[in-house]
């Protein structure tokens, strides 16, 4: 089990993406739950402000499921992720590629082949957006084809639920 902790600068777009490969070939989306939508080569991770520069990540790539932290955050959901290259990266930037905006994860442990992702999100609607508790933590892990879950459902949630009308177990963003 590897745990990075590292910072991804947002461009207008709400979300930090995780890439596979270089990315290429994006596609339609394959599933999503509330807070991350999954496309063919890309999940995106919704956060809790538009942009911003220093957004904190905590990502743990492991062998086994390394178990949510039910404790440490309000909001956490859970869907598979198919890795065609073994080789994931984060980005925040949506409008122009820039390479030195990447930020390369550890190589995932089985390669290629289907993954679980395990999103966290420690801050709540209600808080003030650019303090130390806004926190983002992804954990990665082989795993069998499951559906997607709402693990652990905050205000965030709950308020995207309302809004929508949607199901609470698969919710579109």
């Amino acid at each position: 089990m590897e745990t990075v902790r590292l910072e991804v600068d947002v461009e207008d777009c709400g979300a930090v993406r995780l890439m596979d490969g270089d990315g290429d070939a994006v596609g339609d989306v394959v599933g999503s739950v509330a807070l991350v939508t999954v496309w063919k080569v890309m999940a995106e991770l919704a956060i809790m402000y538009q942009h911003g520069r220093g957004i904190p990540f905590t990502v743990t790539v492991a062998d086994h499921d390394p178990g949510a932290d039910l404790d440490g955050y309000e909001e956490i959901v859970e869907i598979d992720f198919t890795s065609t290259t073994g080789e994931v990266s984060l980005l925040g930037w949506c409008m122009d590629w820039d390479d030195t905006e990447l930020r390369r994860l550890p190589a995932l442990p089985a390669g290629p082949g289907l993954y679980r992702l395990r999103y966290h999100v420690r801050s709540t609607i209600e808080e003030h957006l650019y303090t130390d508790g806004n926190h983002h933590y992804l954990q990665i892990w082989p795993a069998q084809p499951s559906p997607p879950v709402v693990v652990k459902e905050g205000e965030w949630i709950a308020h995207e639920n309302a809004g929508a009308g949607r199901d609470m177990e698969t919710p579109a963003l």
